[in-house]
């Protein structure tokens, strides 16, 4: 499992709802990303988390952080939520594979309601650093618990300040 914080992301890719591919160690020099796992397109709680981060998408890319959410929606599902929930800024990808949300040390559900997928990912959100290291992970077993866009802002500002800080929850 490489979710601990200081270590380097492992190498996964996602196909995006752009036509492009989004692969973890393609991210571009001196810039930090935010990568978001939902659930899928059925998660109230989701909806909430991602219209927060659309509504931010400003402010953390006018800081160097780009943002990407990801499911193991297929893409006509992740398409059609994107267009429900009016997200415009919001780099998703769709079809994430289960395996590369274990490595990430991401829970994993089985489908209990018809509207879901066979597996999905439980919300989880790693802030990845200029060297490509978990900088922070948010991960959660359940629907009820993620953190706040606001909160993670709030984080990255303060690292502007401390960018000496080594990730927290490493040793």
């Amino acid at each position: 499992m490489a979710n601990r914080t200081g270590e380097l992301l492992p190498e996964f890719s996602v196909q995006l709802l752009n036509g492009t591919t989004w692969r973890s160690q393609d991210q571009p020099a001196g810039s930090m990303s935010l990568l978001t796992i939902y659930r899928g397109m059925w998660c109230g709680h989701c909806k909430k988390q991602l219209q927060g981060l659309e509504r931010l998408h400003d402010e953390f890319v006018s800081r160097g952080v780009d943002l990407l959410a990801v499911s193991a929606d297929s893409e006509n599902r992740a398409r059609s939520m994107a267009n429900d929930y009016d997200l415009h800024k919001l780099t998703i990808g769709f079809d994430m594979a289960i395996a590369s949300a274990r490595a990430l040390g991401v829970f994993i559900s089985k489908q209990e309601k018809a509207i879901e997928m066979p597996l999905f990912c439980e919300p989880a959100t790693f802030l990845i650093n200029k060297e490509r290291k978990v900088q922070a992970a948010w991960i959660a077993s359940s629907a009820f618990a993620r953190v706040v866009p606001d909160d993670i802002l709030a984080y990255v500002d303060f690292l502007a300040q401390h960018s000496d800080r080594a990730p927290r929850g490493s040793s």
